[in-house]
Formats: structure tokens, C-alpha cells, sequence
């Protein structure tokens, strides 16, 4: 049985879950992995894990993730860190022979990384899914389009228009310097003099998105695209510890109809949230997303297996299970870390 080398670079903790996903049912699967981080978590799913170089440029970082697939017999390599950059030079790896776990349109992943143009990009076909919006490139625009929203909408929330884990997203609450706040614990809200005062400081170089709060269900759905149709998984963020998949025949339609419009070949995320009873598009990841695992396990549909078969070019058949409603719980992963590292 040939060995077939896979390789995550520097990753989310969350990898721990893909590269099991992947490794599952395929002993001949050997996982490396790579990270600046020596106390990343994914090392333990790994078969190899070796550091990588930190304080970096792209085409440093991409002649290094040359050589390593070169040294290391690589097969097929799945990038997180610089994404887009080694994306854009997917030739050079199918050069020597190395497939991209990546989806090649870097004009997508351009479109996709910024929440306007992403807007921009579904509202001709899908104008039901696009929220209200401003785009400020200035405090007094911001101040102007928060007060223009605020009349319409009871709370608003704001973000860098080119934004990655939700890092710069908060939510305008007038609440957060009243008493009530004194037991409430750390969270997004901060109050809009608050924001005001933060934003007097930043310089506006990429926009700000202002948009009325979407206070629903947030909505999760991993997909893949396969010869036949496309995986559709739905994963409703319920709160707590417990998450639902729901396979509701519209909004799978929907997901597919997206997915025919931007023709990722490889997995993606699509989140919509709840609001007014109305759904909205919030973002579209180009990638696995960090609850992927999740989505995974309760649907019984390995995509990150079925994924790394297609690049390799095994067809692998899978089917939706016969129930519609499936409730799964979020768990921690224990791992016992050796005192050497």
C-alpha cells in the first residue's frame, strides 16, 4: 500500500478534528503538520509535526512550502497560513506534483474576503439574503451612518470590512455604562462614545461595515461540491453546549444554488443568521470551517475525507441520513501535553 504524505501548515486548534476526519478510515494516510506554535494542539493528530518559520513575507513563506512538499514527498497540501498567496500559485505545486487542497480563483477569494464585495457579489441573485448596510471610511461617516440605522433598527454592530474569526466585531449597546452592566460578563457590546473614541484613532485604511445587529439563530452550513451534487450540512447554532443539524429542504436549495453561482471545488462555509424571522448572509469561508468536526460526526459525511479522495481522484459515494433533525454537543478534546514542549 503506497504512502500518500499530507501536510497542514500553520493551522487553527481546530485541525486536530480535520486531520482525524481525514486520517479515519485511510491507514495509508500519513499527516504531517507544521506551526510556529510548538503548543499546537493538532501535533498529537499529526504523525510528524516539525516547526515552521515565523516573521516571514509570502514568497519567503512559499518557497519554504515548496522545498518542505519537495523534502517531504508531499501529495496533497492543505494551506491555512497564507492562503490566498499560495492559492495564486497553485501551479507551481501541481508543478511538482503536489495537489492544493485549495480552491484556485483567487478573484473569488478576493471578493469573499471582503464583506461588501461579498454583498455585492450575491445581491443581483439573492437580494432577500442582504442586510442593510453602511460602509464608513471615516469617523464622521460612521458616527453619520450609526445614527441613520439607529432610527430604524433597536441595535447595531459594526466590523472591519476585511475581518477573519469576527476579531473586530462589536455590538453598539448604550446599556454597557448603565448599572446593569455590573454583573454582566465580557462580551462584544461597547458603548457607541466608547467606539466613537477608539475610532478617532484608526485611520480608516480598510472600511468599517455598520449593519443593523441580526439578534436569530446563527446558521452554519459546511459544503462541498461533488461530481453528483453538493454536500449540504446545516449546522444551527442553538447556544450552549449543543448545536443542530437540520436538513430543511430550502435552505439546502438555497446552498446549492450559491455554491452553483461561486463554484468552489473544495469545502466552504456559508453562515446566514436569523432575523425578523428573515435570513441574512452574514459570511462565506473558502474554507473548512473551525466546526466542521461537528457537522461531520451527527451527519455521518466525512468532507474532509471525501475532499482529499476527489483530489486524489477516488470517487467516494455518501448519502444525507434518513433523520432530518440531529442534535450534537460540543466537547472538548483533552490532550496531555509531554513536559519537554
Amino acid at each position: 500500500m503506497k504512502k500518500i504524505n499530507i501536510w497542514f501548515n500553520h493551522w487553527f486548534t481546530t485541525a486536530y478534528h480535520l486531520i482525524n476526519l481525514i486520517k479515519k478510515n485511510h491507514p495509508d494516510f500519513y499527516l504531517f503538520g507544521t506551526s510556529t506554535n510548538p503548543m499546537a494542539m493538532y501535533q498529537f493528530a499529526c504523525d510528524t509535526f516539525l516547526p515552521e518559520p515565523d516573521n516571514i513575507s509570502e514568497t519567503e513563506y512559499l518557497d519554504f512550502c515548496l522545498k518542505f512538499c519537495q523534502e517531504h514527498e508531499i501529495s496533497v497540501f492543505v494551506p491555512r497560513r497564507f492562503l490566498k498567496f499560495i492559492s495564486a500559485n497553485a501551479e507551481k505545486f501541481e508543478a511538482i506534483g503536489v495537489r492544493l487542497f485549495a480552491d484556485r480563483n483567487p478573484e473569488l477569494a478576493e471578493i469573499l474576503d471582503d464583506k461588501i464585495k461579498t454583498y455585492e457579489f450575491f445581491k443581483p441573485d439573492f437580494p432577500a439574503l442582504i442586510p442593510e448596510y453602511f460602509l464608513a471610511h471615516s469617523l464622521s461617516e460612521f458616527r453619520n451612518d450609526y445614527q441613520i440605522l439607529k432610527q430604524h433598527h433597536a441595535r447595531i454592530c459594526y466590523k472591519l470590512a476585511q475581518d477573519e474569526g469576527a476579531r473586530s466585531f462589536r455590538v453598539l449597546d448604550e446599556n454597557t455604562e448603565s448599572l446593569k452592566a455590573l454583573l454582566n460578563p465580557p462580551n462584544t457590546k461597547i458603548h457607541p462614545e466608547t467606539a466613537f473614541k477608539i475610532l478617532s484613532q484608526y485611520d480608516f485604511s480598510v472600511p468599517v461595515l455598520l449593519m443593523p445587529y441580526l439578534d436569530g439563530i446563527e446558521i452554519s452550513a459546511d459544503c462541498l461540491r461533488t461530481p453528483d451534487s453538493v454536500i449540504v450540512i446545516p449546522r444551527y447554532k442553538t447556544g450552549g453546549r449543543f448545536a443542530e443539524i437540520r436538513f430543511e429542504p430550502d435552505l439546502l436549495a438555497l446552498c446549492e444554488k450559491m455554491a452553483d453561482k461561486m463554484q468552489i471545488q473544495m469545502p466552504f462555509n456559508i453562515q446566514f443568521r436569523k432575523y425578523q424571522d428573515k435570513l441574512f448572509l452574514l459570511e462565506i469561508n473558502p474554507r473548512m470551517s473551525g466546526g466542521l468536526q461537528l457537522s461531520c460526526e451527527g451527519a455521518g459525511i466525512n468532507i474532509p475525507e471525501i475532499a482529499v479522495n476527489q483530489l486524489l481522484g477516488i470517487s467516494q459515494d455518501w448519502n444525507y441520513p434518513e433523520q432530518k433533525k440531529i442534535i450534537c454537543a460540543h466537547l472538548e478534546t483533552p490532550v496531555i501535553f509531554p513536559e519537554k514542549v
